[in-house]
């Protein structure tokens, strides 16, 4: 009797254990399958793959795609809006009006046209900018173009105009306008007078067509042209970069989607006017006669000026 009990007592445990076992076992079969369930499965149609959740039909899968495609299709047509405003909007982009203008300049020969012709002719910045970036046009900063006009190695031209010239410039600079006032009483000087006063608020100017002559001069002749540093500045200095540069540990330059052909000034348009009147040696001052001046270098007016007041033009 006692050996009964003993076998049935140690036959329980087993026999819970057992059970609990296939109860583990059925637990993990209804996980399975219920996971197996939940995979995601593929459903074709005419965009392609699209992944549909096992318990959704076939046939709602495929309507759904069919609803989406539909939503696709009215929105893109929607955004057109005929033959006539998309040619609008293509032609009227940054990249479209760059290429058109790039297109009429090189078909004027680099000149911009006016109706006013020969005495309204100029070249275009783009040009401009274009040669003296394939000339590698250098850039001095002011106190190295100080240093070397004290010692002579240099010459100074300013090309702002001549009242600003004479109420103060750099000292030792010589004066070659590359602008003056409108000269002239006919019809054509007249209207752009006009147009200068209902658009602007200061007087009408023109190209000066002694600014090389005046350039010459300063630098003591022809003989000269190739041999003299020429350093160029007017009051902004303009720049040919077409970055922005960060310094310090971390340098690195980013592009500027404003200065796609940097920054127009007129000591940029003057060297390119010297250069292309035979001049070799030419520089260009950084930061021009604003800076100079913050950095407190030496300036003159035309009374205390020595010889640079005698050259303008």
């Amino acid at each position: 009797m006692a050996m009964a009990l003993v076998q049935e007592r140690a036959w329980k445990p087993s026999s819970c254990c057992s059970l609990l076992q296939q109860s583990r076992v059925h637990q993990s079969l209804q996980k399975g399958k219920k996971e197996e369930n939940n995979k995601i499965q593929y459903c074709s149609s005419k965009e392609g793959k699209k992944f549909v959740r096992s318990g959704a039909t076939r046939a709602q899968a495929e309507e759904k795609n069919v609803v989406k495609q539909r939503d696709e299709e009215s929105s893109s047509s929607s955004s057109s809006r005929g033959w006539f405003y998309d040619k609008f909007v293509a032609e009227n982009t940054m990249e479209a009006k760059l290429a058109k203008f790039k297109g009429d300049v090189a078909a004027r020969g680099g000149y911009v046209g006016s109706w006013f012709q020969d005495s309204f002719k100029y070249t275009a910045w783009v040009e401009v900018h274009r040669k003296l970036t394939e000339r590698d046009l250098q850039s001095l900063e002011c106190q190295e173009a100080c240093k070397l006009a004290k010692s002579g190695e240099a010459i100074l031209l300013d090309c702002r105009e001549s009242p600003e010239f004479v109420a103060e410039h750099a000292e030792g600079a010589f004066s070659a306008p590359l602008f003056r006032q409108i000269q002239g009483d006919d019809t054509k000087a007249n209207l752009r007078r006009l147009g200068y006063a209902l658009l602007t608020n200061f007087a009408g100017t023109e190209r000066n067509p002694a600014f090389v002559e005046a350039a010459v001069t300063a630098v003591g002749g022809e003989k000269n042209k190739k041999s003299k540093l020429v350093i160029v500045y007017c009051a902004i200095g303009g720049t040919l970069d077409t970055f922005v540069e960060r310094k310090g540990a971390k340098a690195k330059k980013f592009k500027d989607p404003e200065r796609l052909f940097g920054r127009q000034s007129r000591s940029l348009k003057a060297a390119y006017e010297l250069l292309e009147a035979g001049f070799t040696n030419v520089v260009h001052l950084k930061g021009g006669f604003n800076q100079w001046t913050h950095l407190q270098l030496p300036t003159a007016t035309t009374t205390t000026a020595a010889q640079g007041s005698t050259a303008q033009g």
